[in-house]
């Protein structure tokens, strides 16, 4: 594989990322939460495959400002995905917390 064929592998890649966190940022702005977490399975074979990629050393300057701004662009999808998400997340912490501790209390008068 050429270094160019490489370039344009792990670009190719890079750009899927921005593409999948672009629409989990779009799902979790509809809360359609299980979306979300199909989508982040998505990215997660991306970044692993980004990971198997072999990097060429040198970046030509047009390519290395492309991944650059596909990954400021993939950091703030994230940034605000975390936003929308942590509401949702405290609410299912909520809901666990009282789930245990109703599991604790029936245990509790079940042993008496």
């Amino acid at each position: 594989m050429s270094k160019d064929d490489e370039t344009n592998t792990m670009l190719n890649l890079y750009e899927e990322v921005a593409r999948l966190t672009g629409n989990m940022l779009s799902a979790a702005h509809e809360s359609d939460w299980d979306r979300v977490v199909e989508l982040e399975a998505g990215c997660a074979n991306c970044i692993e495959s980004i990971k198997g990629c072999k990097v060429p050393e040198a970046l030509s300057e047009s390519a290395r400002q492309q991944k650059v701004e596909l990954l400021k662009l993939i950091l703030a999808n994230d940034r605000e995905i975390r936003k929308l998400s942590e509401p949702w997340m405290q609410r299912i912490s909520h809901l666990l917390e009282s789930t245990q501790r109703q599991c604790d209390v029936a245990r509790a008068y079940r042993n008496e």
